[in-house]
């Protein structure tokens, strides 16, 4: 019989080696626990934890800003872009002391910064710091050749503005991280702005990106297309011929707004300075804010036109009517309202032709301060055009309890009231469109990525200010005005009939409470062609020294604009031109009645009360808080301030009448940032 080995012979005693075996047996459960109560906390107490740690690793959230929308003309023409340039940034983490000894000096001779700052910013302890955004392409292609993983590009859009300064303080600038700062750019960025979308993304090993669930299409993102009613061929036109003047006439600027007026359109909005917002850093605040909508004057003679429409509209005068000319001296109350050339009768219409002070005098009040008050508010005089743009001014119009004798008479031919250039040009498109005023557009539309129109502005008139028979009598004195024995000889075109008005003011000195008999602004007013108007352009050149009235300063811009743009448009010529150009003329000849009474009226009416008198608000944009406090000084004015930086915003507006206890309101920013909140209290 076999021997069965499994039978144990003989009960073996415990030992030294059971006891190992113990020891071992209870290490190995101890360590099995462990390693339970391990995965316990990491599956189940940690589990949140090292779940989002593994989706920071593998995954990550992508942010997207897509293309700012662009501008155009009313052509199509770009005058606003945005395209992709490469911009430089550094990993500091894959960046050693050794590499940033090396590689500082080269990044910053190559992207033309200081070498300080880049070695700083390599030393970092961040995961991304930019070194330079919007390079040149030959810059960063040099930065690539350096091949260091710790420096790397990545391209961004930039905002350009294809016509250098075409339009540039009308379209204003964005910044670099893509949002409007000025301008257009500013006032429409809800339109013009990318949209920003967040995605998922997948990393792998080498830190590639991919995103699973795709993106959105790129014409959901991009901003929208801005379509203005400028026509950049006669913003071009109107620049240039606008320059040629100013220097020609050693002036300090100039502004120029060209109308359609059947629609209201803006065609054109031309300034002297002009500004490159390509450069807007090399700027200075002034050099951007948009003339025609923010500066205010006294329109002076070009207001003629407006009294005469409205006296016939309300029947207080004919076309025909005969006034007495005074010989060219009409006391009024203790003053004495003159004109250049002294005529002994007038029609009603010759008043125009002549821009004669003493027959708007009369005038004036045949009509009534009450009416008067009327149909310049009918006009849009005290209120703004409604483009949308920050910064418009309304003006300063008075309530007619306020006006005495005197006060009506000085209105009557353009002074005791403020107005901007825009309103200017509207008021004078009322008459070129028989007595309806237009909506002032500037925005025609704004169109999608595909095309589409998303939201339209189409053209609207607002009123009728006066009867089309009264709009049409004072559209032929204004044609009187460029006839033989005008005060504006010099705005005809040949092969046109023209509509005008000159317009010579002096301007207001803030510190001395009263006009500089030594500083003037000339303008010219006017349409053509004048039975069927296609354009209304307004003129004023500020501080010409070279010559001072509006028929020898402003004149001749109109004219070069409009002998420019008219075919262009293809507007046929349909007159025979018989006159001269000749602009050797006597300027005397040209001459208008200048007769702001010395003072402003309401400075003369503080006088004659004894009370303290009031002050023109002056301009304080664009200057530093030294030269604020400067002028204050000089004016005894009150300021309160806001900020720091230069002046981006002011309240009361320039123009205005401040009180004798009063105060100015200044907001002040660095050059390119929002400008701070406004004080409440600085409003009231």
């Amino acid at each position: 019989m076999g021997r069965n080995v499994f039978r144990r012979r003989a009960p073996v005693e415990p030992g030294p080696r059971k006891g190992r075996m113990l020891l071992v047996s209870t290490i190995f459960a101890l360590g099995l626990c462990a390693l339970m109560l391990r995965a316990w906390d990491l599956q189940v107490r940690k589990h949140d934890h090292y779940v989002a740690r593994s989706e920071g690793q593998h995954r990550s959230m992508v942010t997207l800003r897509a293309s700012r929308g662009a501008i155009h003309d009313r052509n199509g023409r770009e005058l606003a872009l945005s395209a992709m340039v490469p911009s430089i940034f550094a990993v500091p983490a894959k960046v050693n002391d050794a590499d940033v000894a090396r590689l500082a000096p080269e990044v910053a001779r190559i992207l033309d910064v200081d070498v300080e700052t880049v070695r700083r910013r390599l030393s970092t302890d961040k995961q991304f710091v930019w070194l330079k955004r919007h390079v040149a392409p030959k810059r960063a292609a040099q930065i690539e050749a350096l091949g260091h993983p710790g420096l790397q590009l990545r391209d961004e859009p930039r905002r350009f503005y294809p016509n250098r300064a075409l339009a540039g303080a009308l379209l204003g600038f964005a910044g670099i991280d893509g949002a409007g700062l000025e301008g257009i750019e500013r006032d429409f960025d809800r339109y013009l702005q990318g949209r920003t979308y967040t995605f998922d993304a997948v990393r792998d090993a080498s830190g590639r990106r991919a995103m699973p669930e795709g993106v959105l299409p790129v014409d959901q993102l991009s901003g929208y297309t801005l379509g203005l009613t400028i026509d950049a061929r006669i913003q071009q036109i109107a620049e240039d011929a606008l320059t040629a003047q100013v220097e020609e006439m050693k002036a300090k600027g100039g502004v120029v707004v060209v109308l359609e007026p059947g629609s209201g359109d803006i065609l054109a909005l031309a300034q002297t300075p002009r500004f490159d917002p390509n450069h807007f850093r090399e700027a200075e605040p002034g050099d951007w804010r948009l003339r025609a909508i923010t500066d205010v004057l006294e329109p002076g003679s070009t207001i003629k036109p407006l009294l005469i429409a409205a006296a016939i509209d309300a029947g207080k005068t004919t076309a025909d009517a005969i006034w007495n000319g005074h010989y060219g001296r009409l006391k009024i109350g203790s003053k004495t309202i003159t004109d250049v050339h002294g005529e002994k009768t007038l029609t009603t219409l010759e008043i125009i032709q002549k821009s004669s002070n003493v027959g708007a005098a009369q005038v004036g009040q045949r009509l009534g301060k009450e009416a008067w008050y009327s149909y310049l508010r009918a006009y849009g005089f005290g209120e703004t055009t409604g483009l949308g743009l920050r910064g418009e001014q309304r003006g300063m119009l008075s309530s007619p309890k306020r006006w005495g004798i005197i006060h009506l008479a000085t209105l009557s031919y353009g002074y005791a009231l403020s107005v901007t250039p825009l309103q200017m040009a509207r008021a004078t498109a009322v008459i070129a469109n028989d007595g309806v005023l237009m909506r002032t557009r500037l925005v025609r539309a704004v169109v999608g990525a595909r095309g589409e129109t998303i939201e339209a502005f189409p053209a609207r008139p607002l009123r009728r200010v006066v009867s089309t028979a009264a709009a049409r009598a004072a559209k032929q004195g204004m044609v009187m005005v460029t006839s033989e024995g005008g005060t504006g000889r010099r705005a005809r075109v040949p092969g046109y009939t023209v509509a005008g008005k000159t317009g010579t003011a002096h301007k207001v000195d803030p510190v001395l409470g009263g006009y500089d008999k030594s500083k003037y602004r000339s303008s010219f007013t006017g349409f053509v062609p004048a039975e069927d108007p296609r354009l209304v352009i307004y003129v004023m050149v500020d501080e010409p020294t070279e010559a001072r009235y509006g028929g020898v300063v402003a004149a001749p811009i109109f004219r070069t604009i409009a002998r420019e743009s008219l075919p262009y448009l293809g507007v046929e010529a349909t007159t025979a031109f018989t006159g001269s150009l000749d602009e050797d003329d006597d300027w005397e000849e040209v001459a208008e009645g200048i007769d702001p009474q010395a003072r402003p009226w309401w400075f003369e009416e503080a006088v004659l009360s004894g009370a303290p008198s009031h002050m023109v608000v002056p301009d304080l944009k664009g200057q530093a808080l030294a030269e604020v406090m400067a002028r204050a000084g000089e004016s005894k004015l009150q300021v309160r301030v806001s900020g720091s930086g230069l002046v981006v915003s002011q309240t009361p507006q320039a123009g205005s009448l401040l009180p004798p206890d009063g105060a100015i309101s200044v907001a002040l920013a660095m050059p390119g940032t929002p400008p701070p909140a406004r004080d409440p209290e600085g409003d009231r």
